[in-house]
């Protein structure tokens, strides 16, 4: 079983700068010992302004914020949406039991089913 080749940064920005040199795709990806098509989409990336990154997770920013002051704000977040949450399922319950109620007075026997006819 073969396992994924993990290629640095500086390996892909190589191998794009060799091939818009001129050399054939084909003739680098087999001394690389590559797909070709990895070749074009590093070229497409750096055509497109992409960084080229190495395999894997991008690495977490340490700005990105697991302290204790960001995790109290995300609780407060969690805890307004329960609040909302719960009151618009009362607000559901509610209106389901109203129409739960009109349908069983009409169910009766010699009840209207719907509204009476219009007279042309």
């Amino acid at each position: 079983m073969k396992k994924n080749r993990v290629f640095s940064a500086k390996f892909k920005a190589e191998a794009v700068r060799r091939m818009q040199s001129g050399e054939s795709p084909s003739a680098l990806a087999r001394s690389l010992r590559l797909r070709r098509k990895l070749l074009y989409e590093w070229r497409n990336a750096v055509l497109a302004g992409r960084p080229l990154r190495s395999a894997g997770r991008p690495k977490q920013r340490p700005d990105a914020g697991s302290g204790p002051e960001n995790a109290a704000a995300r609780v407060k977040e969690l805890e307004q949406l329960v609040g909302q949450l719960t009151l618009e399922n009362r607000f559901f319950k509610g209106a389901l039991r109203r129409i739960k109620e009109l349908r069983q007075r009409n169910d009766g026997a010699g009840a209207a089913a719907s509204s009476r006819r219009s007279k042309p």
